[in-house]
């Protein structure tokens, strides 16, 4: 038996590095999983993986900010496997380096949209659900940036830190209904979208390093199994936590 046999969940951003690494392990652990993603390509791929290592998945393509495509996303999930048990929200927006002035508003509200208000509606159509089964369990990918400041990153900042307040306020809002709430601060992770704004991940390790006390990147399946605890019963007293994932980037 896995740590998640018979639960379901449902993980946006699947098509990506962590929420995909996240997705395969849930499905390792065997939960019914509902990869979700923009790019049809890329979320088609992680269910096919789980399919291949002998999980049950599905593929919906799906914009989080869409509420009407993300409550047909939750009720498909819902009706295919019997219930919904998990929500792995991840979906991000990479909004680019500059400082607040000369910050466009389109980008600002972008990145609230994808960040924050996603979540919110993703959350909003999954409790149902939960209430229905008697039990949930929400893990918000939040970022180190949520605690902290990072240079020319206003809206990403603000908005992660949005994340944090949003599960806690889950968690309390859900407790006695036996849903829970936890949001994951990851440091530095090995993804593709690292090397946006640099040349290789040497690089970022030398830029990140005056806060990198593990003096290496974390992987997104170290994300991926903290998720796992997350979701499991493992942790059902742990809830309206930030539960930071960063090599000790933090304690500096």
């Amino acid at each position: 038996m896995g740590r998640l046999e018979e639960k379901v969940a449902f993980v946006t951003a699947a098509g990506g590095a962590i929420a995909g690494a996240t997705a395969r392990q849930f499905g390792e652990e065997g939960a019914a999983v509902a990869c979700v993603d923009i790019v049809e390509e890329n979320v088609k791929e992680t269910a096919a993986d789980i399919e291949a290592a002998g999980g049950k998945a599905i593929a919906i393509t799906c914009d989080v900010t869409d509420e009407a495509a993300v409550k047909d996303a939750i009720d498909k999930t819902a009706s295919t496997f019997g219930k919904l048990d998990i929500v792995f929200n991840a979906a991000a927006f990479p909004d680019p380096l500059l400082p607040l002035h000369e910050l466009d508003l389109d980008i600002w509200r972008k990145t609230f949209d994808v960040n924050i208000t996603g979540m919110f509606i993703v959350t909003k159509h999954a409790i149902p659900h939960m209430l229905e089964a008697g039990s949930g369990s929400f893990i918000n990918i939040s970022s180190i940036y949520g605690a902290r400041s990072a240079r020319k990153r206003p809206a990403y900042c603000s908005s992660k830190g949005a994340v944090r307040m949003l599960s806690k306020s889950i968690a309390v809002d859900y407790a006695e209904h036996n849903i829970r709430a936890n949001s994951i601060l990851p440091g530095p992770i090995e993804t593709p979208r690292l090397l946006v704004a640099n040349k290789n991940m040497d690089d970022v390790i030398e830029r990140h390093r005056p806060h990198l006390p593990a003096a290496r990147l974390g992987q997104p399946e170290e994300i991926a199994q903290t998720a796992v605890f997350l979701a499991s019963d493992e942790s059902s007293f742990m809830s309206g936590n930030d539960c930071f994932v960063d090599g000790a980037y933090n304690a500096l």
